[in-house]
């Protein structure tokens, strides 16, 4: 018999791991509701030019690592390898730019490249992600690097590590790269790898994140802080006085460089020592060509992503891997019948205190429906959910209209009339 498994490079999210995915996703989303950030959900998949012309035709994702496929009208589509160009096309589609001065746009969901699985990396991942349009100044690029800075911090993960550097612009990166070019061309003993050879005359700065080369030439490569003209300067120490002002620890980093081509001025790295080699937690940077590369309007913009995966390995590592918990909830209440006759009435009431407005208002939660049981199993079952009271119906109280609610803390229990159940149970969960 055929035994199905998950396709390799891909995982199945459990309910104990969806706990950490949960935790993880609600306080970026509160937090980006303090940024002032409005959340958007782009399509899975897109057309291959779309991120060819944002992520540059020399780079390994669009090389090597999309998922590509015509569906039935001949259209090239691929699966979304990053979340950037989706949303970046949405802000064009829509026009959002009219909308108002900056828009700031953030988004989860799953992301797709054919990449080798190892740990922390897999073909299948989870990314959380922000995007803010429309303001040019080093207060936005401040403002996008205290949101990582405050975000980690928030989750507990002290040990990450903010790492900034800049990239230049149109201006004055040209002469970094011919100066880049003409050391890469005496690199020797060994030679540059492959990829980065062909990378020298369209795209020199791969070779500093190359995972082969870039380790052993970084010692010697031409630095791009000596190439900045002075306003990418001025825009590099406005970032970092702002972020000194708001007390928010980084690093400089010279030769970090991002690997798509869409980047100017500010990038930015989140790292950790806590898992080994894939060290990198989140990454962005600035693209203010990008927008009207695109079609849209001459729109300056930031952004960044961070790998859910690596940041919750990275929390577990931190935490001794101690399991993520639910939210505790104020009252947990189970229904159970005693009897054919009650099973009907049973479920009613358990479908009354399930859509209770007022309960769930309170965090409530309600369980039950395992009417086929001996009122023992049952029991059993609600002490087993962490259930706090069990409301019991038998056949002689169905007929009286009567109900039992017992504590399950206590074992103490009271009769009730069914008509006062409700207001009873929320005289419960309200705090004295």
């Amino acid at each position: 018999m055929v035994k199905y498994q998950a396709v390799r490079g891909t995982k199945d999210i459990l309910p104990a791991e969806a706990l950490h995915f949960q935790k993880l996703e609600s306080t970026a989303r509160s937090l980006f509701g303090r940024f002032g950030f409005d959340e958007i959900r782009t399509p899975t998949f897109e057309t291959v030019d779309l991120f060819q012309r944002s992520l540059g035709e020399t780079t390994d994702v669009v090389q090597k690592e999309m998922y590509v496929f015509e569906d039935r009208g001949g259209r090239k589509l691929s699966l979304r390898p990053e979340g950037t160009a989706g949303v970046v096309r949405a802000f064009i589609e829509h026009h959002l730019s009219q909308n108002a001065p900056v828009c700031k746009l953030f988004y989860i969901g799953q992301m797709f490249r054919a990449e080798r699985p190892q740990a922390g990396r897999y073909r299948e991942f989870w990314q959380i992600g922000g995007e803010y349009f429309g303001n040019a100044s080093p207060v936005a690029d401040a403002e996008v690097l205290l949101f990582l800075h405050t975000l980690y911090n928030r989750l507990g993960l002290i040990e990450a590590r903010l790492k900034i550097n800049s990239l230049g612009d149109a201006n004055c990166r040209p002469q970094y790269i011919q100066a880049l070019q003409e050391f890469l061309k005496t690199v020797q003993n060994p030679p540059l790898c492959e990829d980065c050879l062909r990378r020298i005359d369209k795209n020199p700065l791969r070779a500093l994140d190359c995972k082969i080369d870039g380790p052993r030439i970084e010692k010697d490569v031409p630095q791009i802080n000596t190439y900045w003209c002075e306003p990418c300067r001025k825009h590099f120490d406005t970032v970092r006085h702002l972020l000194d002002k708001a007390g928010a620890k980084y690093e400089v980093s010279p030769r970090l460089v991002r690997g798509l081509d869409y980047y100017t001025r500010t990038v930015f790295e989140v790292t950790t020592t806590l898992l080994g080699a894939q060290d990198a937690l989140a990454a962005g940077g600035r693209y203010d060509r990008l927008v009207k590369e695109l079609g849209g309007p001459d729109v300056p913009a930031i952004g960044f992503a961070l790998g859910s995966e690596r940041t919750i390995e990275a929390l577990k590592v931190a935490h001794a891997d101690q399991p993520a918990r639910k939210e505790p909830d104020a009252l947990r209440f189970f229904v159970a019948a005693l009897g054919e006759t009650a099973i009907p009435t049973a479920f009613q009431v358990l479908a009354l205190l399930r859509t209770s407005p007022e309960l769930a208002a309170k965090k409530v939660l309600v369980e039950g429906g395992f009417f086929d049981k001996k009122l023992g199993g049952q029991l059993t079952i609600a002490a087993r959910m962490g259930s706090t009271h069990c409301v019991i119906l038998g056949d002689d109280e169905v007929q009286k209209g009567d109900i039992t609610l017992k504590d399950l803390r206590t074992s103490k229990q009271e009769s009730l009339k069914q008509k006062d159940l409700l207001s009873h149970l929320l005289s419960l969960a309200t705090p004295a």
